[in-house]
């Protein structure tokens, strides 16, 4: 299965997190995350399923997207899936999340970092984000990461 995840940042530099519901299927509990989501068949494109997952969830308009050179492979509910990483920038607007969350917060990068739960290497993700907030890319060229 092929997905979408995006960090989103506010014209203040601020990362967006996300509160997920305990009722998760996937990790049965609460946790601080960011938007993801499948692509679908309406989608023309990653960047259109960025949009429209960042629209359905938070009820944000995307600005600018900015494909990070980055995938995410993993298995959720006995699916094998393709996780493309982008950042997307946003005005700080109004926030209506979905079913999927019960809770947001903006935070500064440090705040980010300790909060999020993050699978993979948060060194590693700080420097990516440290540099995609800025609109500038850590890896040169496609980056692939495997959690098994």
């Amino acid at each position: 299965m092929e997905k979408i995840l995006s960090f989103i940042v506010n014209e203040n530099k601020e990362l967006l997190l996300l509160k997920g519901s305990p009722n998760d299927p996937q990790f049965r509990k609460s946790l601080w995350y960011v938007v993801t989501g499948g692509c679908e068949a309406i989608d023309k494109s990653k960047e259109d399923t960025v949009k429209r997952e960042i629209k359905e969830e938070t009820n944000l308009d995307t600005q600018k997207v900015i494909y990070l050179n980055w995938i995410l492979k993993y298995k959720s509910l006995g699916r094998e899936c393709v996780e493309y990483v982008y950042i997307t920038f946003v005005k700080n607007t109004n926030i209506i999340l979905n079913e999927e969350s019960i809770g947001y917060k903006w935070c500064d990068i440090d705040d980010f970092i300790k909060l999020i739960d993050w699978f993979g290497d948060k060194v590693i993700l700080r420097k990516v984000l440290d540099k995609a907030i800025n609109g500038e890319l850590f890896f040169n060229k496609e980056q692939v990461e495997t959690f098994r």
